[in-house]
């Protein structure tokens, strides 16, 4: 779904075809992810990650320019309230505060770092644990750079157009919030040699990235979880190669089709952030429930990923439905913008109206000359899309843990290397009752210590990508923290 982000930019900036560039993205990312398999996407990420960052660097800074500098940015960004540093506001329904930055944040990231194929796959490429490590701080800094050089990219903006006091979305100038940035590039650098060009080689480069990752991921996983593990099939090497790349092509078409549907959506990156946190957050909590919950059960996890999967699908496409019938509540005061200086020929021009389903709509019941729908709303569906991470995974690991106390699993007979070795560490900073726990755990609980590694362990450990071929295999009695050590990674060619 971000993706499509891009591609209403490309269009905005070159004019070029929303649909045509849809097939012409799909067709390169399938063709070089199929034959290059997870080689070939990294690199390409690599290359164009650089082409994003100089491409918003020059917009950025040719923009700070013209619109009289930092300073003035700043303070025209602050004095319309566009800047708030402090919103402690405790409601769930109030869209960006310092609690749904920290905590819904937090579960969206760890999501995104921690249980999410297409980075857990590159991990895997890595051959030393410590590397792993070092890949992902260095990932926190470059992510957190591109996101300050969008929030600024955005104070920019908005000051240019408060100076000339024409709101391009207020004057119609532009449909949708996603268009307001290649408008701005457009307007303040259109007639600057090569730099629309390189801006649409930065966006036609995230779009690349975001297909290319995914599609080589959706591969990968159907490939060793489904067709090698639940099937418990063994293929040749190049039956294998062969299926990977069939996988790859599929998963591509089926993708070009489902992206046409996006445009039906009022707000694309936000509404992928928010379905990213509806599957995100029911995996997350499914991980965490066994790796912190020692009589966790297979039904206890079905049961919490999947009644909290439904729930947050419930409200959150019932958000989407909300916005569309603008029924929706952010929470947010509207912020104060003006159309007193646009030109007086920007109104003579005919105005496209968005697709939405509430356009659709309502054009249907006037032409049945029946009442206009009323869309029944809830509360539940002004609930904050930062937070749809974090409500899946608490709910998921509650019900999980509730629902496996009916035959739970014995901690004695099970696997010592399936829970956290920060399980028992977790507890040591509470006061009075921590050293307790914590002591329960080591010496009461005594987990996996009747565990026997049947044929099961050893068929799935032979089955498994990440492989230890540093140090042998531990003995039960030795600690979790010496057996993750020095772990070796290996990543099959044909990923």
């Amino acid at each position: 779904m971000s993706y499509f982000t891009y591609v209403i930019i490309s269009f905005s900036v070159t004019g070029f075809d929303v649909d045509i560039a849809c097939a012409i993205i799909f067709a390169v990312c399938i063709f070089y992810t199929t034959i290059g398999g997870i080689k070939a996407v990294m690199w390409t990420d690599a290359f164009q990650g650089i082409m994003m960052f100089g491409s918003f660097l020059a917009v950025i800074i040719k923009g700070n320019y013209d619109a009289g500098g930092a300073s003035l940015v700043w303070d025209r960004n602050y004095q319309s309230g566009r800047i708030e540093l402090f919103n402690f506001d405790t409601r769930i329904t109030t869209r960006h505060t310092v609690w749904t930055m920290i905590i819904g944040g937090y579960f969206t990231w760890v999501s995104v770092f921690g249980i999410n194929q297409t980075q857990v796959q590159r991990y895997l490429t890595v051959p030393e644990k410590h590397k792993v490590v070092k890949s992902i701080w260095l990932s926190m800094v470059g992510i957190g750079s591109l996101l300050l050089m969008c929030s600024y990219a955005g104070m920019v903006i908005f000051a240019f157009y408060d100076i000339q006091g024409c709101d391009p979305i207020e004057s119609k100038l532009v449909e949708k919030a996603d268009q307001l940035f290649p408008l701005f590039v457009m307007q303040v650098m259109g007639d600057v040699t090569c730099i629309p060009g390189l801006f649409v080689a930065g966006v036609f480069s995230g779009a690349l990235s975001t297909v290319s990752s995914g599609l080589n991921s959706l591969a990968a996983v159907v490939l060793q979880d489904l067709c090698v593990s639940a099937a418990n099939k063994q293929f040749s090497e190049k039956t294998k190669i062969i299926l990977t790349k069939s996988l790859a092509a599929g998963f591509g078409c089926l993708s070009y089709v489902v992206v046409f549907l996006v445009k039906y959506l009022p707000g694309v990156l936000e509404a992928a952030l928010g379905i990213f946190g509806i599957v995100g957050g029911p995996v997350l909590g499914g991980f965490t429930l066994g790796m912190f919950i020692p009589w966790a059960n297979s039904l206890g996890a079905f049961v919490g990923m999947f009644s909290s999967l439904i729930f947050t699908m419930w409200f959150g496409f019932g958000q989407t439905f909300a916005k569309n019938f603008g029924t929706y509540e952010s929470g947010v005061i509207p912020k104060p913008t003006t159309v007193e200086s646009c030109p007086s020929h920007i109104y003579n021009t005919t105005s496209f109206e968005p697709i939405t389903l509430e356009t659709n709509l309502t054009s249907i019941t006037m032409a049945n000359g029946t009442d206009p729908y009323v869309f029944p709303h809830l509360d539940i569906y002004n609930v904050s899309y930062m937070w749809f991470s974090a409500i899946p995974c608490m709910m998921t690991i509650v019900i999980g843990a509730l629902v496996s106390l009916y035959k739970p699993q014995d901690p004695k007979k099970l696997n010592p290397e399936l829970i956290s070795p920060a399980f028992s560490k977790i507890f040591s900073w509470w006061p009075i009752v921590g050293p307790k726990i914590e002591d329960y755990i080591d010496n009461s609980l005594q987990i996996g210590i009747n565990y026997v590694k049947d044929d099961k362990y050893h068929r799935i450990k032979g089955q498994q990508i990440m492989k230890n071929n540093n140090i042998p295999e531990p003995d039960l009695k030795t600690s979790k923290e010496e057996s993750g050590m020095n772990l070796g990674f290996e990543m099959n060619e044909r990923l």
